[in-house]
């Protein structure tokens, strides 16, 4: 769900803008209808709740990152992020399935590409990863999550994307 502020919204500023890093099929609503919707299925509001919520903790997570850490752990908390969203067991150690550039992950951390690149050749040096045809594989769990500070976090505290926010069934 993109937009869902601008539901209880009244000023039309937009206050999100997405890219998508694969064909996506996108399918939109005016707010009106989304609001003569939520009429009918209260349930759709209680669903958008969680998915603000959701995206509050993300955002003050990310904000935590940016503020106090410093690279290595934010780099150590960014694998941690994307094998819980991206992972499967593999071979050659906890896979992450997802081609990111090495750009898009300083993005998302905060950082320059060179700095990156950098922690990610310290990672591979200290064998707490491998980097194989662009793909990730973490190689030293443990120690990676006691870099990134990891003390009691379940693996649901790393989700970006609830399986509660695709189960609109019972709407």
């Amino acid at each position: 769900m993109v937009g869902e502020l601008e539901m209880f919204h009244y000023d039309n500023r937009r206050s999100a803008s997405v890219a998508t890093l694969e064909p996506s099929v996108l399918w939109m609503i005016k707010r009106n209808e989304l609001l003569e919707l939520a009429k009918l299925y209260p349930e759709i509001l209680w669903k958008t709740i969680y998915i603000l919520s959701e995206r509050l903790i993300q955002a003050d997570r990310k904000l935590e990152y940016l503020a106090f850490l410093d690279i290595r752990v934010r780099v150590a908390n960014l694998l941690l992020d994307l094998y819980e969203n991206f992972g499967v067991p593999s071979e050659k150690g906890l896979h992450i399935k997802w081609k990111i550039t090495q750009q898009h992950m300083a993005s998302m951390i905060g950082a320059s590409r060179e700095s990156l690149a950098k922690i990610l050749q310290e990672f591979q040096n200290d064998k707490l990863i491998v980097i194989h045809n662009r793909f990730i594989y973490i190689t030293d769990l443990k120690t990676l999550q006691q870099l990134a500070g990891v003390q009691k976090e379940t693996d649901l505290d790393r989700k970006w994307h609830s399986t509660y926010r695709y189960d609109l069934t019972s709407v």
